[in-house]
């Protein structure tokens, strides 16, 4: 975040010949998951005011929603708006200029019709410096080579097939992979393939630090209304299935957030209290389905989903999970 901040004002001062100015804005009061997926700035450039929103979560951007999530900010005014990335799609692109919204990718591309600037560089797509938390779709691909379901070497274009991802996003993760030195990228041409480095006990040891709680939100439903073709049982039900641990009262299960997108539109009830016959549902920032071992959740998210649970039965039930897995 604050190397990104550091190459847009870089960036911005070079190509415009402006000032620019850059200083966080108080998030005191915004709801979490805007604080999750956006960091807000007051962006001067040359005495032209901007709200900056530095995307958390570039995988996951969509203009729609995001324009939806930044009316809800008082603060913020929707003209004033820009966006800051890394990198983002031609196509998520092309529909941020189709609807005149200010975005910046440091080194890339800048379009600020405030200024009268549409400027494209030919550069090449810049690698992530550091990693401090791996994306989703990163996650995915190292857990399904700690479960043993991705062997040898394979390229962006192969994970993008056997996890049902785009080939861009799967490029970015094995960027992702790459500058974290969990794993080794060998090029022939224009191909890349990657193996990892290391055992699995060595990587699990240098990756889960890093990764992601995959529980983005929990709501209550009846659980004759889930949709069992894409829910996993999850959370202390799937952890009750590995170890010794009771059921809970109330069964928990884990869907992906698509999943969870089109039981919302189909217009499923929420519980606001427990009630008999509801149940916990999980929504992911991936697909549980993907990964599900056996009955449950696969054990690696369901170890990063319980963790910092304050109840010592659930934390001696993990260690006796990981224990065997690892």
């Amino acid at each position: 975040m604050d190397q990104l901040l550091k190459n847009l004002v870089r960036y911005l001062s070079e190509v415009t010949g402006l000032a620019v100015i850059a200083k966080p804005m108080n998030s005191d009061n915004l709801p979490y998951f805007l604080v999750r997926q956006y960091a807000l700035y007051q962006l001067t450039i040359g005495g032209t005011p901007f709200t900056a929103a530095f995307l958390q979560e570039e995988a996951d951007f969509k203009p729609a929603q995001f324009l939806k999530h930044m009316r809800k900010v008082p603060s913020v005014k929707v003209n004033e708006l820009c966006i800051v990335a890394q990198s983002l799609p031609t196509y998520v692109r092309k529909r941020l200029i189709e609807k005149g919204i200010s975005f910046v990718i440091p080194s890339v591309q800048m379009y600020l019709p405030a200024l009268g600037m549409d400027l494209r560089s030919r550069a090449v797509r810049q690698k992530p410096l550091t990693v401090d938390r791996f994306s989703p779709a990163t996650q995915v691909v190292l857990i399904c080579w700690l479960l043993g379901r991705i062997e040898g070497d394979v390229t962006p274009l192969e994970l993008s097939k056997r996890l049902e991802y785009s080939a861009m996003t799967m490029s970015r993760a094995v960027d992702e992979l790459e500058v974290s030195k969990v794993a080794y990228v060998e090029r022939s041409g224009r191909e890349r393939r990657v193996s990892f480095a290391g055992d699995r006990q060595a990587i699990w040891a240098e990756v889960w630090p890093r990764m992601r709680n995959p529980v983005s939100r929990v709501v209550r439903i009846f659980e004759n209304k889930l949709p069992r073709e894409n829910a996993v049982p999850a959370g202390i039900t799937a952890l009750s299935l590995r170890t010794l641990l009771n059921e809970p009262v109330c069964p928990e299960y884990a869907i992906s957030r698509d999943t969870w997108k089109a039981m919302d539109k189909a217009g499923v009830d929420i519980i606001p209290v427990e009630e008999p016959g509801t149940c916990l549902l999980q929504v992911w920032c991936y697909a549980p389905k993907h990964l599900q071992v056996d009955e449950g959740v696969d054990p690696f998210s369901l170890f990063l989903s319980l963790q910092g649970t304050n109840d010592e039965r659930i934390e001696m039930a993990l260690e006796d999970m990981m224990g065997q897995l690892i």
